[in-house]
C-alpha cells in the first residue's frame, strides 16, 4: 500500500474515533455474489449497530449529493438499486461506470454491497488494485455519513427523553401546586369548621337555656294545676 493511501486509511480510523463507536468496526471485503446482471464482483460494507432502513434511506442521497446521480430501484428484484452512467474519481477512470447496489439488515446492524460496473469489468482487487481502493475509501466514506446519521439519530432520541423528563416534572411541579392549593383549602375549611362549632356551642347554649327556661314554664303550670 502506497503512503497515500497508508494516510487515508489511518485518517479514516482516526474519524471513526472520533465520530463514534458505533461503525468503529466497519470493514470491507470482497465477494463474487448474485445480482440482477448475473454473479458479479460485490463489495460488502459491513455497518455495525446501524439500522438498514436507515441505511437505505441515507445511500440514495448520499449518492445524490456526493455524485450527482439518482439511484432507482432495479425493476424485477426486491431490493437492489442502480446508479447509472455517472464518474467515480479513481475508480471510472476517466470513462463512466454503473454502479448496482443493495442494503441488507446483518445481526444487529446491516451491509450494503456494492458492485461497479466498468467497460473493462467490475471493480475488485484482481481487476485492478488502485480503483478498487478508490472504491473501498468511497464506501469508508460513506461509513462515516452513516456514523454521523446515527449520532444525529442519538441525539434526537437524547432530546426526546429530556423532553420527557421535562414533561415530567412539569407534571409532578403541577401536581404541588394541587396539594398545596388543596392544604390551603383544607386550611381554610379547618378554620370555617372551627368556627362553626364556636357558633353550634354558642347556639346549643342559647338552647339549653331556652329548655331550662320552658322547664321552668312547665313546671309552673303544672303547679296551677295542683293548685285548682
Amino acid at each position: 500500500m502506497k503512503m497515500k493511501d497508508l494516510l487515508f486509511s489511518l485518517s479514516f480510523l482516526v474519524m471513526l474515533v472520533l465520530a463514534g463507536s458505533q461503525v468503529l468496526t466497519a470493514q470491507v471485503s470482497t465477494e463474487r455474489m448474485a445480482m440482477s446482471r448475473g454473479s458479479n464482483d460485490g463489495i460488502i460494507l459491513e455497518l455495525p449497530g446501524a439500522d438498514d432502513k436507515m441505511v437505505s434511506k441515507l445511500w440514495p442521497d448520499w449518492v445524490k449529493e456526493n455524485y450527482d446521480v439518482k439511484t432507482k430501484k432495479v425493476k424485477k428484484t426486491k431490493d437492489e438499486m442502480a446508479a447509472l452512467n455517472f464518474s467515480i474519481p479513481g475508480v471510472s477512470a476517466g470513462g463512466k461506470v454503473d454502479m448496482y447496489s443493495k442494503v441488507a439488515s446483518s445481526g444487529t446492524g446491516s451491509e450494503l454491497t456494492i458492485w461497479i460496473a466498468t467497460p473493462d469489468g467490475y471493480i475488485s482487487p484482481e481487476l485492478d488494485r488502485r480503483r478498487y481502493l478508490e472504491a473501498e475509501k468511497m464506501l469508508m466514506n460513506f461509513a462515516l455519513a452513516v456514523s454521523r446519521e446515527q449520532i444525529k439519530m442519538d441525539i434526537e432520541d437524547e432530546e426526546d427523553a429530556l423532553k420527557d423528563l421535562e414533561k415530567d416534572l412539569d407534571k409532578l411541579r403541577k401536581e404541588k401546586e394541587k396539594f398545596e392549593k388543596d392544604i390551603v383549602d383544607a386550611e381554610r375549611a379547618i378554620e370555617e369548621a372551627r368556627a362553626a362549632i364556636e357558633r353550634n356551642l354558642d347556639a346549643q347554649g342559647s338552647k339549653n337555656k331556652e329548655i331550662e327556661d320552658q322547664i321552668d314554664k312547665v313546671e309552673a303550670t303544672k303547679r296551677k294545676l295542683k293548685d285548682f
